[in-house]
């Protein structure tokens, strides 16, 4: 109920409260299971970003190692169709955690989020060195390296409008997987 409604009100309506109402119980219940706003914004930062990000990619011995790396990581830029949405919103998100009238609940909820894009990323990568697959650095190392890049593709491409940006930003991701695999 939560993410449905992080999806349609925007982080601004999400409250224990809010949460309480949609899903028709008291927000003292709700509270039981988050006892402050923090934790919900944790539990949902986390949630989107394990929805968002599938295994199934790396886990497909069919492909090469650098196939399963690339269609993994690829999943953290947006598609052509909800680009502007999905960027909107990221936005919405850094400027309501860092900005004039920032919010420390929505840091948190940033910060879970990327916690968590880290620990997939990580597990991708650990992956691939369980299936022999030589790294150029630990799987923990190439995961931050691969998040802060894909946080300046993001911004990027907020940015830049034009259609072949996100082409751009595809052949980054696969540079990124040339330079990962030993």
């Amino acid at each position: 109920m939560a993410t449905r409604l992080a999806r349609t009100d925007g982080l601004r309506g999400l409250s224990v409260r809010s949460v309480a109402a949609a899903a028709g119980v008291g927000a003292t219940t709700l509270r039981t299971y988050f006892p402050s706003q923090a934790l919900l914004y944790r539990a949902v930062a986390e949630r989107l970003v394990s929805v968002a990000l599938s295994d199934d990619r790396i886990r497909d011995s069919s492909l090469g190692p650098a196939e399963r790396l690339y269609t993994s990581l690829r999943q953290f830029l947006p598609s052509s169709e909800y680009r502007q949405y999905a960027l909107t919103v990221w936005f919405e998100l850094i400027t309501l955690a860092v900005g004039p009238d920032a919010n420390a609940e929505v840091l948190e909820l940033v910060n879970s989020g990327q916690a968590e894009s880290v620990s997939i990323t990580t597990r991708w990568f650990k992956q691939l060195a369980d299936d022999g697959c030589a790294l150029r650095e630990s799987p923990e190392v190439l995961a931050d390296r691969f998040e802060t890049i894909v946080d300046g593709l993001q911004l990027h491409l907020l940015l830049d409008q034009d259609e072949a940006a996100l082409g751009r930003a595809d052949d980054t991701v696969r540079w990124f997987v040339a330079q990962a695999l030993a």
